[in-house]
């Protein structure tokens, strides 16, 4: 009889408030909404002096938090005018993705999904056409933008930035016509497009 009951009570912590909802999995990788923030890029720009680039070092922590480090000898001529870049992000988009730099924000596409990192809030979106394109207004900092970025994928022809008084304002050109949905996840605007 103790059996069933200790049975009866495990069952019971183990249950999930609505047994007809599917079960989120934990260890999934595939992109979603939710954007993993892994890391991205960073430039190294050296100085007019530099001439031959020796060795690349990164210092990285494992699950334990210990700290190590990682040298790769590469003693090849550089040219100093353009910055040394280190990158993962195919770790966000994979090995084919590309992350399109528009202002200072991040933008790529995966999937039907377009996403812009930026932690600016949204004011509005709208829809223009000839050429089709979504318009997204997000508060601004202090900086001044004007830039148009072509981006020629599926769904996106191109990206452009301004700066207005209180506002950003995205203009993405899209390949089509398409209903979308903004959502703010973390750092991201994720735009569904259907």
């Amino acid at each position: 009889m103790s059996k069933w009951w200790v049975s009866l009570l495990l069952m019971a912590l183990v249950a999930r408030e609505n047994p007809f909802e599917p079960s989120k999995n934990v260890g999934q990788t595939a992109l979603g909404d939710e954007v993993p923030d892994y890391f991205r890029y960073v430039n190294v720009n050296l100085p007019s002096t530099a001439r031959i680039l020796t060795k690349v070092t990164l210092t990285y922590k494992t699950l334990d938090a210990s700290t190590h480090t990682e040298s790769v000898d590469v003693n090849q001529r550089i040219d100093w005018h353009y910055p040394i870049k280190v990158t993962q992000q195919a770790a966000i988009l994979g090995k084919q993705g590309k992350i399109f730099r528009v202002g200072a924000f991040d933008f790529w596409i995966h999937e039907n999904k377009l996403y812009l990192h930026t932690a600016h809030k949204i004011q509005r979106s709208f829809v223009l056409i000839n050429p089709y394109r979504i318009v997204l207004d997000t508060d601004r900092d202090e900086q001044d933008f004007r830039q148009k970025v072509q981006v020629d994928e599926e769904y996106v022809n191109n990206i452009a930035i301004e700066t207005h008084d209180n506002f950003y304002r995205f203009s993405i050109v899209l390949d089509g016509q398409y209903q979308y949905k903004i959502e703010q996840k973390n750092d991201y605007l994720v735009i569904d497009l259907h």
